[in-house]
């Protein structure tokens, strides 16, 4: 065999592995855990600067920084799976200048997710989409209210709201798959704004390597 012949059959093997490994994942159930950026989309608000003048500014908050969320899945089939999570989204910070309060005023959010995952499997991937819903528990630090002795504070709440997300999923092996994805908690009453999540993931799913389905 010659040179020439051999590294077309080197070739042709391995694009043949690449097309034959590349299988779906099978039912079962998973474990994932997913960090990224969230962004709260919150409002001004008037916050207390804890200084004689001026008493109270207006600020924009900051609303991104770095979340998690960590779920527990099940796989129905290769096209579909369902997955419960909590999520914990980044706080929006409101900074005075000048402040003399200790604590950064800022509003704190986390979510309890239930979510229905169609999936449409490409040899290694899957791109998918997510929708469910989520109860957030929304909960303030600091004085966002002006200073009066009789301004009610802003009371810690819960609500439920419809969640969706975009995604795809990556096969490392038959058992570890990563996932880029965002998700979006719709805004609703209260006062809550879309909750945006964009994430990194990993998720380890307990099937068997060759036979592809959980505990066979």
């Amino acid at each position: 065999m010659t040179i020439k012949n051999t590294k077309r059959l080197s070739a042709l093997i391995i694009t043949s592995s690449f097309f034959t490994v590349a299988q779906a994942i099978g039912p079962g159930f998973y474990l994932g855990a997913q960090a990224g950026v969230t962004n709260l989309n919150n409002t001004a608000q008037a916050v207390q600067t804890g200084v004689a003048s001026p008493a109270t500014q207006t600020v924009t908050p900051s609303n991104t920084g770095i979340g998690e969320r960590f779920y527990l899945g099940v796989g129905i089939n290769k096209y579909a799976a369902a997955e419960l999570g909590y999520t914990h989204y980044a706080p929006s910070t409101y900074k005075t200048s000048p402040s003399t309060i200790v604590n950064t005023p800022a509003i704190r959010e986390n979510g309890i997710d239930l979510v229905g995952k169609a999936m449409y499997p490409i040899r290694s991937f899957a791109v998918f989409a997510k929708l469910g819903a989520t109860e957030i528990s929304k909960s303030y630090s600091g004085s966002l209210q002006p200073i009066s002795p009789t301004a009610p504070r802003l009371a810690a709440t819960n609500s439920f709201h419809p969640m969706i997300g975009l995604g795809v999923n990556y096969e490392i092996t038959q058992n570890w798959v990563a996932e880029l994805s965002w998700t979006r908690a719709l805004k609703g009453g209260n006062g809550f704004q879309n909750a945006d999540f964009t994430s990194l993931g990993i998720s380890y799913h307990f099937v068997d390597e060759f036979c592809g389905q959980f505990l066979c």
